[in-house]
């Protein structure tokens, strides 16, 4: 049970405001106080006359569930006053009471402070005793977000939302600064005449001291990128040459497994452990396979290989795709690494394998972007999409477990919410 003597010191309120309190438990979790306030007669605020008089009692009750594991509620009997020299009625103040809500200033700042994490609005009303639409409401009264300066170094990525007010924009655009992930901005389509119209209001002075340009392999960025950032080097992000290696490696796998006969051990063990043959070859010497019925332990880095020597043809694309990392995280300079890139275009243009001309294809496409890919910038180190893509993941998260983030403007600015607090926090 709450101490009634230390009952004011919890809530926050003067002792000199309140004339009587007292407090009691009526479950594990739940607690009533109730308070009684001062008659401090104030003048009236119409006339700022003193001839006030009692009017009438009522009772306000106030959830203050500040501690989120126990539900607080207070009761004040508050009066409303009457000025007899203009008649006007009005009631009598009290701060720790928001006029027209019944929650505490505690609870609504508590509330602000526990919106500042990845979690949804219904988590967060659980947690205080609130209805979903309060937490809703109070974070919609929160400033708007506003765009940052675009720093050196930006990435831009999109992710999947469903926006009600225009369900055909599927893709909004997020820009983010590659070295602390600060999220700049967040625009409403990747379509280009959103992205025309945004960046169209932005300076070219502010636009032209961007340096790199880190994107995937849409078309649209390049097209961006070459109308807005004259002075800026396209890198496309390392994660997205890769897949195009293991999207090979899958399709070579799958058009194998179809092959075997139907519930054989070459066709469950193909099906089964496809992750085996995407995955960095370094991890696959961290574990092992234990065999059900003999108990015989055999290293998974084996059973690749000896399924690999099997199939060629998986053989190859699974071998062309090691040999690539290996090769270009060997080089440093613009010059070198363009060598090697030509040697694999030849190399995969000229193969048998439909998938390994595709990807030979796509480098001829994105030839510079590659490239630079792999090519040390002024920094000294080579640059990715990393940050941008932990974004999108924390972003997509947020958006598969939230009610209420349906419209495009309120998704923005509880993203740019969680982001940019995470980044303010000290030691962050």
């Amino acid at each position: 049970m709450i101490d009634s003597n230390n009952i004011l010191s919890l809530l926050g309120i003067p002792s000199e405001k309140i004339a009587f309190v007292d407090s009691f438990r009526t479950s594990e979790d739940s607690s009533f106080v109730e308070i009684s306030l001062v008659d401090d007669r104030p003048k009236c605020p119409c006339c700022n006359s003193s001839n006030v008089k009692i009017h009438g009692y009522y009772k306000v009750t106030i959830n203050n569930s500040i501690i989120k594991t126990q539900k607080l509620y207070v009761t004040v009997d508050m009066r409303r006053y009457i000025c007899k020299d203009c008649g006007k009625t009005f009631k009598q103040t009290f701060p720790f009471y928001l006029p027209h809500k019944s929650i505490s200033r505690a609870v609504e700042i508590s509330i602000i402070e526990a919106l500042k994490d990845n979690v949804s609005y219904t988590f967060i009303a659980r947690q205080y005793d609130v209805a979903v639409n309060t937490v809703i409401s109070i974070f919609d009264k929160l400033p708007r977000q506003s765009r940052l300066q675009l720093p050196e170094v930006i990435c831009v990525d999109e992710f999947h939302f469903s926006n009600k007010n225009h369900k055909k924009l599927k893709y909004p655009f997020v820009i983010s600064d590659a070295f602390n992930g600060t999220i700049i901005d967040i625009i409403e389509s990747r379509t280009w005449d959103y992205l025309r119209s945004y960046f169209c209001n932005i300076s070219l002075y502010e636009r032209s001291k961007v340096k790199y340009f880190i994107s995937d392999m849409y078309e649209g960025y390049r097209t961006l990128k070459k109308a807005f950032f004259p002075n800026a080097v396209h890198i496309v992000d390392h994660f997205h040459i890769m897949k195009l290696f293991n999207n090979a490696v899958q399709k070579v796998r799958t058009r194998i497994m179809k092959r075997e006969e139907y519930g054989s051990k070459e066709y469950i063990f193909l099906k089964k452990h496809w992750k085996l043959f995407v995955c960095n070859r370094n991890e696959l010497k961290k574990y092992r396979h234990v065999n059900e019925r003999t108990g015989v332990v055999t290293d998974w880095e084996i059973l690749v290989d000896k399924t690999l020597n099997y199939y060629p043809e998986l053989f190859l694309v699974y071998w062309a795709r090691e040999d690539f990392a290996k090769r270009v995280l060997k080089e440093q300079y613009w010059m070198e690494t363009k060598h090697t890139i030509d040697f694999f275009i030849q190399k995969f243009g000229h193969s048998e394998i439909l998938e390994l001309q595709e990807i030979a294809k796509t480098f001829s496409n994105w030839y510079e972007e590659i490239i630079n890919a792999y090519s040390k910038t002024t920094y000294g180190c080579y640059l990715s999409n990393a940050l941008a893509e932990a974004n999108n993941n924390n972003i997509q998260t947020l958006i598969d477990l939230q009610y209420g983030l349906g419209l495009f403007e309120r998704m923005r600015n509880r993203v740019l919410y969680i982001n940019r607090s995470k980044h303010e926090k000290p030691g962050r």
